[in-house]
């Protein structure tokens, strides 16, 4: 049993509330409130229902089989559901324009420990941009950046390579198109992007539109990194 205590200035549907802090995704949470899998306050949670900070919520364990699949997504396809996973869901996403890694799980626990900021896992991207860059771009990306949209934390790290156009990137927290806007503030147009590497999982030997189910040895070393019992 997964217990939440819940830290919200505001009342907010449980459903959100659930996707906003990592646990799993709207449908996916309505999924398991349907099926009695979650418990607000020691009753059972009802959809639509609204939570408040100091509400405590626990979900329930299954004992199904956990599938875990890596995805090369290529570039122009838009990140869902993928007919052979079989009620497995991304975990976090990327854009229409980008491609890379992706990691599928029914294993709702992985979301909240791969995607929460404090647990801090770092995703690597490579990324072309149309502009040369300067050293002056690492600082500021080391600094974190402040958009209309809103504040990115610091990058982990961030290289030039090549001619000035190409930079390799490191995150440790996920917002929406986050790599992109980052650049756009210091007046970088991306013209390409790619996730190549989550936690210590890599994109490397696995073709485009190509999917790799995790081996027993896999299994064991994504729920040892993200410290799932």
């Amino acid at each position: 049993m997964k217990i939440i205590e819940v830290e919200s200035k505001e009342e907010i549907r449980l459903n959100k509330y659930l996707a906003d802090i990592g646990v799993a995704s709207r449908r996916l949470v309505d999924k398991l409130i349907d099926n009695k899998k979650i418990l607000l306050n020691n009753k059972t949670a009802t959809l639509g229902q609204k939570v408040k900070s100091g509400d405590k919520i626990k979900i329930a364990q299954d004992n199904k089989e956990y599938i875990y699949a890596l995805y090369n997504k290529p570039k122009g396809e838009i990140t869902g559901r993928i007919k052979e996973l079989k009620d497995c869901e991304p975990i976090g996403r990327l854009d229409k324009e980008s491609e890379g890694l992706l990691l599928y799980t029914n294993d709702y626990r992985v979301n909240e420990k791969l995607l929460h900021p404090k647990y801090g896992r770092e995703k690597e991207y490579e990324v072309t941009v149309r502009e040369k860059t300067t050293p002056r771009v690492i600082t500021l990306l080391k600094k974190g950046i402040w958009t209309q949209e809103a504040v990115y934390a610091p990058v982990k790290s961030v290289q030039i390579l090549h001619d000035g156009r190409h930079l390799r990137i490191i995150l440790t927290e996920g917002k929406k198109h986050e790599i992109r806007r980052m650049l756009n503030a210091l007046n970088l147009t991306v013209v390409s992007l790619k996730r190549v590497r989550i936690g210590s999982f890599t994109v490397r030997g696995l073709k485009t539109g190509e999917m790799h189910y995790f081996l027993p040895k896999q299994k064991e070393t994504l729920l040892k990194e993200l410290e799932i019992n």
